[in-house]
């Protein structure tokens, strides 16, 4: 299997005080812990990050993320050059703490000759919840600043997409930024300033609530739309657009344990304790049937071979999300026993 383009996730923190109502991470908050780089864990990651074949490293957290900015430009720091960096966030700092935030980001990817997107949650579940937003503040940072190595961009919920709209055209005014949307396709809008434009994505609601109002992408929907998007079938894996082949995704969790991202019926290794490379993550990923299914077969042609199929169906319903799914299915002695005797 030729495999391309990886993604590296990266998350840093298990710790959040802002309190969504929709996180599926809430049980996690109270005894959360951040993560620390070990000696091992430091060339690990500097292995990972450095190897050509990754597309981009993400950062961000079972948690909030800016609660440990510390490991995350020490992150950073691990770069040889020439890599693309995400930071995804609620931006909750005070202002005067975020612009130090963005200086020390900027200065570190722009003395390795990285870039690094900021991308602010713009969901109504966020917004509610912070005081200090820095939606309309990082734009005007980015006017005022001129930061080099950064770039902006947001994220939402696609029932939300009205609201996300209006929100930031709303926000943006306020700092004297006239903004408009451009609607690029149902899992994403351009948000058009002047010249510059900054992208908005949207991910389908996962486990919705009861009396949740229509007009969400079903599970269904949401993969027909990543398909449109990179023109080619749902496979799990980081998809690349066509007709480039897909990469890994790779999660790595704040105690260090390491999964192909959705996929958590096997750690992969602990990066304070193993040796990790790209290598040795895709001949664990060849050797695990459940994985090997998931790389190379669409998604859902593999949902029509699954036994109990009413059983399946209130779980995709009720989930509503592909990665989230296999999650939930695991836990159903010998539900996935076809994928894994593929």
């Amino acid at each position: 299997m030729e495999l391309q383009g990886h993604l590296l996730y990266i998350d840093i923190t298990q710790i959040c005080g802002i309190g969504c109502a929709f996180c599926m991470y809430a049980d996690k908050h109270k005894v959360g812990m951040s993560m620390e780089l070990s000696t091992l864990s430091r060339e690990n990651l500097a292995t990972l990050i450095n190897e050509p074949a990754v597309k981009r490293i993400s950062i961000s957290g079972e948690g909030e993320p800016l609660n440990n900015t510390k490991v995350f430009h020490e992150i950073l720091n691990l770069s040889n050059g020439g890599k693309r960096f995400e930071f995804i966030t609620s931006g909750f700092f005070p202002h005067a703490k975020m612009v130090e935030f963005f200086d020390e980001t900027d200065r570190i990817v722009t003395s390795n000759g990285d870039t690094c997107n900021i991308r602010l949650s713009a969901d109504s579940h966020h917004i509610e919840k912070v005081k200090w937003r820095a939606h309309g503040f990082s734009l005007d940072y980015l006017r005022r600043h001129q930061p080099s190595g950064l770039s902006f961009s947001f994220r939402s919920i696609d029932t939300d997409r009205h609201f996300t709209r209006r929100y930031l055209t709303q926000e943006l005014q306020r700092w004297g930024i006239n903004a408009n949307i451009t609607e690029l396709g149902p899992l994403e809008d351009e948000l058009v300033v002047g010249q510059e434009r900054f992208g908005i994505d949207y991910k389908n609601l996962v486990h919705p609530t009861v009396g949740t109002p229509k007009g969400y992408l079903d599970m269904y929907g949401y993969i027909a739309a990543i398909e449109a998007k990179v023109s080619k079938r749902f496979t799990f894996g980081s998809l690349n657009q066509s007709p480039q082949v897909n990469g890994m995704d790779v999660t790595i969790k704040p105690n260090g344990d390491v999964y192909l991202y959705g996929i958590e019926t096997q750690c992969l290794g602990n990066m304070h304790l193993d040796r990790l490379d790209w290598p040795r993550l895709q001949a664990l990923l060849l050797n695990d049937p459940l994985a090997r299914a998931l790389y190379t077969q669409p998604f859902t042609d593999l949902l029509t071979q699954l036994e109990k199929p009413n059983l399946v169906h209130s779980i995709i319903t009720r989930v509503n999300n592909p990665y989230w799914l296999v999650k939930e299915l695991v836990r159903h002695d010998g539900i996935l026993q076809a994928w894994e005797a593929a």
